[in-house]
């Protein structure tokens, strides 16, 4: 549009004349604009709404929403089927779901080879907002002594995506067979929809074997680093290097490294 041509809006400048930029929210810019019809007859009042935004945003430093972006967030946003589900499927099988699981399970044993007195973990995405009011797994061979799968949640690292503080834990008896289910965590555990979460995991008692129900680990998805193109399985979980039969309050992240065992299958009722 010429300058010549720019004609004062009828309703942006009236309305919004007796505010200055430090004091005029979005709630009075919204309802300032709500009336106005997107048509050609309208440009130069939308344009004006978007310069009088804009300046507002500058002066108060209201960047919140327009950046995320671009700042390398962890935000998904999956969007899961609930509220029309009938109301007996009430747990969220999180590691099966994008963008790092599939659908499918198999049973995994875990042998009584030290390689497997260690704690082992993989990436979530919360798919609802809301408390963890249960943790389910799944063991398929007991134990044959006491041997606790212990599980946490942690957060995640916002600039790095990676496992930093846990949350919660729970410990599951394994010496029996069937879906375990505790409802007593070790602290609450607040979950956030859309934000990127961890499991961590591992066994309590050295070289006693044990089988759990798992992702099953065709066509699931790497989801860290690898030391070569020949990924062949690795990078479906990560491990720490140490023999830990205990779960960490925040892991070092440098002695974490890929490896293919699967991911525990671990459900949750969120509240």
């Amino acid at each position: 549009m010429r300058a010549e041509d720019r004609k004062p809006s009828k309703r942006v400048f009236p309305l919004l004349q007796n505010l200055d930029l430090d004091t005029v929210t979005f709630a009075q810019v919204q309802s300032t604009g709500e009336p106005i019809s997107i048509q050609d007859m309208n440009e130069q009042e939308m344009l004006d709404l978007i310069i009088v935004n804009m300046a507002r945003l500058c002066v108060k430093s209201e960047w919140d929403g327009l950046l995320t972006a671009a700042s390398g967030g962890n935000e998904f946003n999956v969007v899961l089927p609930e509220d029309f589900i009938n109301g007996s499927y009430v747990r969220y099988g999180i590691a099966g779901y994008p963008p790092y699981g599939n659908s499918s399970t198999s049973a995994e044993a875990m042998s009584s080879h030290e390689n497997y007195d260690k704690v082992f973990a993989y990436p979530f995405i919360a798919p609802e907002s809301g408390v963890v009011a249960e943790m389910g797994i799944d063991i398929t061979s007991a134990s044959s002594e006491a041997n606790d799968i212990q599980v946490g949640i942690y957060s995640s690292v916002d600039t790095t995506g990676a496992p930093d503080t846990m949350l919660g834990e729970a410990a599951f008896d394994s010496e029996s067979t069937g879906a375990v289910y505790e409802t007593s965590l070790s602290s609450e555990v607040t979950l956030v929809k859309g934000t990127q979460y961890w499991i961590l995991w591992c066994r309590s008692t050295a070289t006693i074997a044990v089988t759990i129900r798992v992702i099953s680990s065709l066509y699931t998805p790497a989801m860290c680093t690898s030391d070569s193109p020949n990924i062949n399985g690795n990078a479906r979980t990560i491990r720490l290097s140490n023999s830990d039969l205990n779960l960490p309050t925040s892991p070092t992240l440098t002695d974490f490294y890929p490896l293919s065992f699967s991911k525990l299958s671990v459900s949750l009722k969120i509240t």
